[in-house]
């Protein structure tokens, strides 16, 4: 059996997208193998293949989106022929989160969005970077200077204790906050496999792993709906998500969001807003600490930039060096790597007809290791032209946060997060990596570098 080949449109656009067949299906499974058990190999030996790389994925065809044009066809010109509804990624997280602003679609999408972006405008940030600020110092005090360190556990906690603050302005409890960065890793642990594997049987047998995922998902519903209520009791005035929330009116009815979808977005919020953000920061810190030379360069930056003081949203635009310090670790270490649709009856792309229900995958991380649109694509070059890793250009090479309606709402707050952090740490710890470890890349619901030990030594003052 091969992959179902797309059918050319009989209306082609400007060019026809080429399209290729990708090898080395196996017999029954087809590429799912490769796609789940060898995902980073398997996507860069398609990287120039085709426009259009068409996969088998067990008795499903999928199609795999080489080109930059065809991305921007995918995710803004025709994303309504091409859904989230029917993928098991996007439905397994569902059941997680609900239907939140991650996983609706349609005009409920739309609604939702338009709703919930005043949470994320110019005029909070300056509340929530303060918060930022704050964390990551009072986290990175507590470090020991030539005491190993896992620097991805320590990102996680920053990234959730800063976001469960921005949430809800009143301190949590420690044990609260150890409970979020304790179940979080688990649930998405476990959306992740029932998502490469979805098989309701199997993930409903009383196995160690199982039970551990249903006490994480248990726990985490708990913790939200504890952050509701006490939000709620609390008459005052706070610059905090959730009073925004609670605040919500939508559009076209004037009414208050329901108890289930605030429920529901925080739920978003936190798995979006949590794991993405700790890889992103233990990428970078794995990164400045294998280029030592463009750590200095970063550091006399923030000196020069910062002086003695903390970090603010008003000092990011001088701090240049350290936005495409993260710029390029996003193009080279997309924490979504590889998103999928499912294509609704009559899509087409590319000039070709896409059957009803195959899958259709983009991939930042292919698209970010493409010779052809950034050259030398696996050396760690932060000083690549300006145009190649805009978040706003339109070429779509360069997509960390997806683009069209579904773009990541909160890409802002991520960054601002990301960018206070690392000129709060950079400045008082040098973090060198462990000689006898090699990172390794995972590639699972996040692109993460797993457990990362460095040792941190501080810097003079």
């Amino acid at each position: 059996m091969t992959a179902e080949p797309a059918t050319p449109d009989a209306e082609p656009p400007d060019r026809t997208a080429t399209l290729a067949a990708a090898p080395g299906a196996l017999p029954l499974l087809g590429h799912a193998w490769q796609l789940r058990f060898r995902p980073l190999r398997f996507l860069d030996s398609l990287c120039g293949q085709a426009d259009l790389v068409a996969l088998r994925l067990g008795p499903v065809p999928g199609y795999l989106v080489n080109h930059p044009r065809l991305v921007h066809e995918l995710l803004v010109v025709r994303h309504q022929e091409f859904t989230k509804s029917g993928s098991p990624l996007w439905e397994t997280v569902r059941v997680l989160v609900g239907n939140g602003l991650g996983t609706s679609e349609g005009e409920t999408h739309l609604r939702q969005r338009r709703t919930l972006q005043p949470l994320f405008h110019p005029h909070r940030m300056e509340h929530y970077a303060r918060i930022m600020t704050a964390v990551a110092e009072e986290r990175s005090a507590a470090w020991r200077g030539g005491q190993p360190l896992r620097v991805d556990r320590e990102m996680y906690r920053i990234a959730a204790t800063a976001l469960t603050r921005c949430l809800y302005s009143v301190r949590l409890p420690d044990d609260a906050v150890h409970e979020i960065t304790t179940h979080l890793p688990v649930a998405f642990a476990g959306v992740g496999k029932r998502a490469a594997l979805p098989v309701g049987w199997l993930h409903a047998l009383p196995t160690r792993e199982n039970r551990a995922y249903t006490t994480a998902v248990r726990r985490l519903h708990a913790l939200v709906t504890q952050l509701v209520d006490g939000r709620r009791q609390d008459p005052t005035p706070s610059p905090d998500l959730l009073t925004a929330l609670l605040a919500a009116r939508d559009e076209h009815t004037g009414q208050p969001l329901s108890e289930q979808q605030i429920h529901d977005e925080v739920m978003t919020l936190l798995l979006a807003g949590t794991d993405t953000t700790a890889a992103l920061l233990s990428w970078t810190l794995h990164l400045l600490g294998a280029h030592p030379d463009v750590n200095r360069r970063l550091n006399t930056e923030l000196r020069r930039e910062l002086g003695d003081k903390p970090p603010t949203l008003e000092d990011l635009p001088r701090l240049g060096l350290l936005r495409r310090v993260v710029a390029e670790t996003l193009r080279l270490y997309p924490p979504a790597w590889l998103t999928p649709r499912r294509a609704a009856t009559g899509a087409r792309l590319g000039g070709h007809r896409i059957p009803e229900g195959a899958y259709v995958f983009y991939s930042p991380y292919a698209l970010h290791h493409a010779p052809g649109h950034h050259p030398r694509p696996d050396r760690f070059d932060p000083d690549r032209p300006e145009g190649e890793l805009s978040y706003t250009g339109t070429g779509h090479a360069f997509l960390p946060y997806g683009a069209g309606p579904h773009k990541c709402i909160g890409n802002a707050f991520s960054l601002a997060q990301v960018h206070l952090a690392l000129a709060t740490i950079l400045p008082r710890w040098r973090l060198r990596p462990e000689p006898s470890y090699t990172v390794r890349p995972r590639a699972f619901t996040t692109l993460s570098p797993g457990p990362l030990p460095m040792r941190a030594e501080q810097r003079a003052r």
